[in-house]
């Protein structure tokens, strides 16, 4: 998770977004959350990684 946060800008702002309205520990879980919902996603369809569409 901090890998993705750390390297991709786009869930970088997310995870910045989330954390000014809450605490970091909230923001951390809220991103888990959406790349774990987009691992599921991948193995169910068996498409690749969209940033797009997980972090719109």
């Amino acid at each position: 998770m901090d890998f993705a946060v750390r390297y991709n800008p786009q869930i970088k702002r997310y995870y910045q977004r989330k954390r000014a309205k809450t605490k970091a520990v909230v923001a951390t879980k809220a991103v888990a959350h959406k790349l774990a919902r987009a691992c599921y996603h991948i193995l169910r369809e068996g498409r690749e990684f969209d940033v797009n569409r997980a972090f719109a």
